[in-house]
């Protein structure tokens, strides 16, 4: 089951990192079962009781999600309510991004088994497969990186701020624009360390399939799952520290400045998703 952390831009898009968002929360995480074969078909194919196992997996995890963790996910989203009317957001801050941080560690820890077994079943020709593509989808996305110039890059970042904060806030002010504009200039570029990175941890994660069928090879697999940095991520873990340190600062200095129009629609979002979690905890 694949859920990625995407980079958080506004306090809540933190909510935003964890939860499928696009065509709707509801729609994607009641077709999870047939959703994510279908994702992972592009990387390798399975038999039909691979298959089969999977979707069985998949259903039994979303229940339990749907009955352990997104009654969480409500009372964050409550407290989270609450602390951006009173003002209090500035104090609570890293609360949320260690609630976050949670419930991404707590799904990795509910599924790296059953992850693991699933990588267990797979044939040589399979992991040859699955490795392959995983290898040309990481050369295909070098090459676009190293390809496009520094200033469209760091164009290209500042209008994903722009465009992310406008979703969350609505239409935003120049002075507003002022402060997104010096955050993204104090952004470090991940980008070429992010590549060496996952180079790094396909190698391992290469090395480590090949004892699949063994319980110290799965042993290595579970724990580059649950540790994927431990394989040289510590130049990465830097960067992605600071870039957390200046988010959080601009972040607050943007909701110091929102009008009452831009902090109804913050709080409209927030209900947005709140109500979607509700009616799948219901569902």
């Amino acid at each position: 089951m694949t859920i990625q952390n995407k980079q958080s831009r506004f306090i809540i898009v933190l909510i935003g990192i964890f939860f499928i968002q696009a065509c709707g929360i509801k729609f994607w995480y009641n077709r999870l079962d047939w959703v994510v074969p279908w994702y992972l078909d592009d990387y390798v194919e399975l038999t039909s009781q691979q298959e089969d196992t999977l979707e069985k997996l998949l259903e039994l995890k979303t229940e339990w999600h749907r009955s352990n963790e997104l009654p969480k996910y409500v009372s964050m989203l409550n407290r989270m309510e609450a602390d951006i009317k009173s003002g209090a957001i500035h104090q609570t801050y890293d609360r949320y991004r260690r609630d976050m941080r949670g419930f991404y560690n707590t799904l990795l820890n509910e599924m790296s088994d059953d992850l693991v077994a699933q990588t267990a079943s797979l044939s040589d020709e399979q992991v040859k497969q699955l490795m392959d593509n995983l290898d040309k989808e990481a050369k295909d996305q070098y090459e676009e990186f190293k390809e496009t110039k520094e200033e469209d890059k760091k164009e290209e970042r500042l209008e994903r701020l722009e465009e992310s904060f406008g979703e969350w806030i609505g239409s935003l002010s120049d002075e507003q624009k002022s402060i997104i504009k010096e955050m993204a200039g104090l952004l470090k570029s991940s980008g070429e360390v992010t590549y060496q990175y996952r180079a790094r941890w396909r190698d391992a994660f290469r090395t480590a399939l090949t004892e699949r069928k063994t319980s110290s090879g799965q042993a290595a697999i579970k724990s580059l799952i649950l540790d994927p940095y431990q394989v040289g991520g510590e130049e990465l873990n830097a960067i992605r520290d600071h870039n957390g340190e200046i988010y959080k600062e601009y972040q607050l200095k943007i909701f110091r400045t929102l009008s009452a129009k831009q902090k109804r629609h913050l709080l409209e979002e927030i209900a947005d998703y709140r109500e979607d979690f509700e009616d799948l905890i219901d569902d």
